[in-house]
């Protein structure tokens, strides 16, 4: 994986992108990371090594290592809970409001790392790019 940092441009119209950033850059990414360093707009790209260029790097665009990339995604895209059934959710809370005992099935809900509808978690970039370099490896 090869991992872009982009520093944007602001203007009236929002955000400056390089020249040609679409169809030379943006159409490779598989994922990315909007986010303000200094008060300015940056985008992190993640680019497969099989679609990366040498001629994509410019002098607005940097290469970044593995680990800077998701020092990046750690502090800007962290993984977050988030509730994936909200109505099981409201059930356990409203049984526990109650004094009731849960099922087992509530009580696997409430784990974030159980697939059980409730909760889970919105994986962060960090997480992503580890997805991608394993599905990038098994294509090897």
């Amino acid at each position: 994986m090869k991992y872009l940092k982009i520093v944007l441009g602001k203007g009236p119209g929002g955000l400056g992108y390089p020249m040609n950033y679409q169809s030379e850059i943006g159409d490779f990414a598989i994922d990315h990371l909007y986010y303000n360093e200094n008060d300015e707009p940056r985008l992190l790209l993640v680019i497969p090594d099989r679609s990366y260029n040498v001629d994509m790097i410019r002098t607005s665009v940097t290469e970044l290592t593995e680990t800077e990339a998701r020092a990046l995604g750690d502090l800007h895209d962290p993984n977050i809970e988030k509730i994936t059934n909200e109505a099981v959710v409201k059930r356990i809370e409203i049984k526990s409001n109650l004094g009731r005992t849960l099922t087992p099935d509530e009580e696997k809900a409430l784990d974030q790392n159980d697939p059980a509808l409730g909760f889970g978690w919105k994986k962060g970039l960090s997480d992503r790019i580890t997805e991608e370099i394993q599905i990038e490896i098994s294509h090897l």
